[in-house]
């Protein structure tokens, strides 16, 4: 029974710490939500993109990140934008939720993004943003365990005294973009939480790291322009290879890949991982492989991945990761353009 009763006390301390350092992961060392399908979710991916398009867009985006753990994550992100080209600017607007299903750490956001279009020359364009977001952070404690749940006989259930039964926390934020492209390539930045909001739910103070991301990529076409201006403007055969680097705190990731598309029919494949830098207690840096089929048609984009798992989670425990997005774009004509749209690539 000594023996026992030992047992359960370890266990406890053990159960305690844990949660503390939940909660230290929650306020100290949160990552915001990553999508597969980065460049279909383009203002989530920098504010640059507001209004690149030159007309009116929707877009939606879901994850669901590992549903076979109870340690699953849903991500959603809505988004609508559009350039006006008086004002050689384009604006937008932008909602995410995310939501951790075991511990109910839900984050919800709304921001309002400005982009402003400068023609470098006829062919290139440089386009800053800024945006600014209201976000509010919520948690129910009573999905965690806690060292006063267990006694000698194990655990006993009720309330917690560690921390109360709910918390929220509200903050402004500051993200920004740049973007340089031309008909063929394009490169751009973005960096968020610039003012690093404290996030923390309980005393002190946790700053949110900054994350800032490198992307760019380059469209092979093999459609003649000739073919696209007096046949068929739909007609599209080209290969899109693209990249991507984020890093946020003391974690980094490396997207890189392809997509083609033939006509309306879109299929894509990207490598998520950094093999050449280890982690400590990793052999080998592999996150994921992204599968990607789409589908494209009079300014409607559809596109379904999925996120094969290449990390010691192996996806057999987590079932891969699964996303959808849609987008539409609504064509706007105008009597009078000031010069010729300069078009960026489709992703």
């Amino acid at each position: 029974m000594h023996i026992l009763k030992k047992i359960c006390q370890a266990y406890a301390h053990i159960m305690l710490y844990s949660a503390v350092l939940v909660c230290s992961v929650i306020s100290v060392q949160a990552q915001d939500p990553q999508y597969s399908q980065y460049y279909a979710n383009a203002l989530y991916l920098s504010p640059a993109f507001a209004g690149v398009e030159e007309n009116s867009r929707a877009i939606f985006a879901t994850r669901y990140q590992w549903p076979g753990l109870e340690a699953s994550y849903i991500s959603n992100t809505i988004s609508a934008d559009h350039y006006f080209t008086r004002y050689k600017s384009g604006v937008g607007v932008i909602a995410s939720s995310d939501l951790s299903v075991a511990s109910k750490l839900k984050s919800t956001d709304i921001g309002m993004v400005y982009a402003f279009q400068a023609d470098l020359n006829k062919k290139l364009v440089f386009r800053p943003a800024l945006q600014l977001s209201y976000v509010n952070r919520s948690i129910d404690f009573n999905r965690l365990t806690f060292g006063s749940q267990y006694n000698d006989d194990g655990f006993k259930g009720g309330a917690t005294n560690e921390f109360p039964n709910t918390t929220t926390v509200s903050y402004a934020d500051v993200s920004a973009g740049g973007l340089l492209y031309s008909e063929k390539f394009w490169i751009g930045i973005s960096v968020n939480h610039l003012t690093r909001p404290n996030q923390t739910f309980i005393r002190g103070e946790s700053r949110l790291p900054i994350k800032a991301s490198l992307f760019g990529g380059y469209t092979f076409s093999f459609t003649p322009e000739w073919r696209k201006k007096h046949v068929n403007p739909d007609e599209e055969k080209s290969i899109t290879p693209t990249f991507m680097y984020k890093m946020q705190g003391k974690s980094d990731q490396l997207d890189i890949g392809l997509y083609g598309q033939y006509n309306q029919l879109v299929v894509g494949f990207w490598y998520r991982g950094i093999p050449i830098k280890l982690y400590p207690g990793e052999k080998t840096n592999h996150d994921a492989l992204v599968f990607l089929v789409g589908f494209i048609h009079k300014g409607f984009h559809m596109g379904y991945s999925y996120d094969y798992t290449l990390s010691k989670l192996t996806n057999g425990r987590t079932g891969g990761s699964h996303e959808l997005t849609l987008s539409y774009e609504f064509k706007t004509k105008e009597k009078k353009k000031i010069q010729k749209r300069l078009k960026c690539p489709v992703f």
